[in-house]
């Protein structure tokens, strides 16, 4: 009988809908008809059956009876819904995994974002992934070793209270009790008792995640050390060897509900830190001739838990990988083992957007100087690209590979190329089978007369001996880039090559000799959009850039 269906529960009611169609959408329909339903078959009050589900509420087997939303895809929803606190609008849904417009287009009729369209359903028995927590070991997040990031994902915390903990722990030293954080500026008693399910003393055991560290742009921590008390070894000229997965640096995150994935909150991030519009498509052709983009980058402090924040490390990926750079080189480098992460984001990309650039060839490496006081100073380079081809070389293949007799002495004066005012990097490499001498350099204060002559010295032997040579790297002011008196700036000086006001620094490229008559073909700039990213701190704020310098490059010709 038609009355006695009509007795049945709402959800077995909803059970019998059908997998397209759900009983909002019947109860739509009926209220546009005009016409009287029989007195068989009459519906309740419209306020008992809202027309809408709150996504911002509904539980995970509420979301199942959604069209098209089956248990993952519902858990999905769950596990974005706790990262972002709540949906703002519906739109919010297409940063859901698994959610894209068509799917998104099937449920905007049938949910909202508003309480008070909330809808009031029967629940089911089983707890949703909001309720279940999965161990109390797993849930917990350490108030004595847990950053600003990990903290303001816990339920009654925000970014401000977070950092309180955190200066308050500075000063006074680890929490010896949950009671104790009553002290904390922005915790009353009733916020107190609301987190501590959600906190503990103790670092969780899997408490290797990946971190999104709290350090300012302009004051990065200090280099990370290895059990034992000393820094990482460095193995000396190592080419890439890419990484299958990030392994190392799982994508989990201590937040109190069971362990989400920080590629979800990236994607959220990473969704609001736009990418430029590359105007100019450079196509390794300048007026038909062959040409590569050699480049400088100061990436300030590069360690491997600055590069480990995937905001950086997309920065730097996409940077490199949009504006086509050929060869960089890369100063203030604390670890080799940073740019060992870049070349392997490079090569197997674990981020989305580094992954979604299609012009990729996957074949970059990376080299280190052999000396020890110049080990700040590296390269990243594509190896094979368009049939560009790349490779690294000792500085004594030179003399083999030209017959003028100054080189050998032109090497000798590089290989003791040494200043307390600046580090050097010399660095021979093969372009197209031509050598090319980059001198990767740092300085650290004002040059003196003494240092200029050594470095006007080596480039009139290059310029003498026909070897292509070029100075390149962070010379902090103008006057240290002036005092190369016999070198032509390939960039022009006037370009502020900082991207924080508070920072000093000038980042030059200098060839001796006159432009003209080298094979620079006079393109050149300094890349200073798309170099910031929601994931990296600024201060205690968000959307810091991945350096205080911004990046410069200039074309060279390459041979046929």
């Amino acid at each position: 009988m038609a009355g006695d269906d009509m007795g049945q529960s709402p959800s077995s009611v909803w059970s019998k809908s059908g997998r397209g169609n759900s009983f909002r959408r019947f109860v739509r329909r009926s209220k546009l008809n005009k016409s009287s339903l029989s007195h068989t078959f009459n519906l309740p009050p419209s306020e008992d059956y809202p027309e809408l589900m709150n996504v911002n509420t509904a539980t995970e087997e509420q979301l199942m009876t959604l069209p098209g939303v089956n248990r993952q895809l519902a858990r999905e929803i769950v596990r974005h819904r706790q990262m972002i606190g709540r949906f703002k609008r519906v739109d919010d849904l297409a940063l859901v995994s698994g959610i894209g417009a068509e799917k998104l287009e099937l449920l905007r009729p049938e949910i909202c974002t508003s309480l008070r369209k909330q809808i009031s359903r029967a629940s089911s028995c089983t707890q949703s992934l909001d309720s279940v927590r999965i161990t109390s070991e797993s849930r917990l997040c350490s108030v004595n070793s847990s950053s600003v990031f990990q903290l303001q994902c816990v339920p009654g915390l925000n970014q401000e209270i977070a950092a309180n903990i955190v200066d308050y722990r500075n000063k006074k030293g680890p929490f010896k009790s949950l009671d104790d954080l009553i002290k904390v500026r922005g915790i009353d008693i009733v916020r107190l008792s609301a987190i501590k399910p959600h906190l503990s003393l103790e670092p969780r055991k899997c408490e290797s995640v990946q971190h999104l560290t709290n350090g300012h742009v302009n004051g990065w921590g200090d280099m990370p050390s290895t059990p034992n008390g000393m820094s990482t070894p460095k193995t000396p000229h190592r080419k890439s060897l890419s990484m299958p997965t990030n392994a190392k640096f799982p994508m989990t995150l201590p937040n109190g509900f069971a362990t989400v994935p920080v590629n979800d909150i990236l994607d959220l991030l990473s969704a609001y830190s736009h990418r430029p519009i590359v105007e100019e498509v450079f196509t390794y052709e300048r007026d038909g001739v062959r040409c590569c983009r050699l480049a400088s980058w100061n990436l300030h402090q590069l360690s491997v838990e600055k590069i480990t924040n995937p905001g950086v490390r997309e920065v730097v990926c996409r940077t490199i990988l949009e504006n086509k750079l050929s060869l960089i080189a890369v100063q203030d480098v604390l670890e080799e083992a940073a740019l060992k992460i870049i070349c392997d984001e490079l090569n197997s990309p674990v981020l989305r957007r580094v992954r979604e650039w299609r012009c990729n060839t996957q074949r970059w490496e990376y080299c280190l100087s052999e000396r020890i006081e110049s080990q700040q100073l590296g390269f990243i380079y594509d190896s094979v690209n368009k049939g560009i081809i790349i490779e690294d070389i000792d500085l004594d293949q030179v003399c083999l590979l030209t017959e003028a007799t100054e080189a050998r002495q032109l090497v000798s004066e590089l290989a003791a190329l040494t200043s307390e005012r600046y580090i050097a990097a010399p660095q021979a490499f093969l372009l197209c089978s031509r050598p090319l001498i980059v001198v990767n350099m740092l300085c650290k204060e004002t040059l003196t007369a003494e240092d200029c002559a050594v470095l006007r010295s080596i480039a009139n032997m290059a310029e003498t001996s026909k070897i292509q040579l070029v100075f390149i790297g962070e010379f902090r002011n103008r006057n240290n880039v002036q005092s190369f008196k016999t070198c032509q700036s390939v960039l022009n000086e006037d370009i502020i090559t900082t991207v924080d006001v508070t920072a000093t620094g000038q980042s030059s490229i200098l060839c001796p000799g006159m432009l003209d008559s080298t094979n620079f073909n006079g393109h050149s700039g300094a890349i200073k959009t798309g170099l910031s990213h929601l994931a990296i701190p600024r201060g205690w704020s968000w959307g810091g850039p991945a350096s205080p310098y911004c990046p410069i490059w200039a074309e060279i010709k390459v041979p046929d």
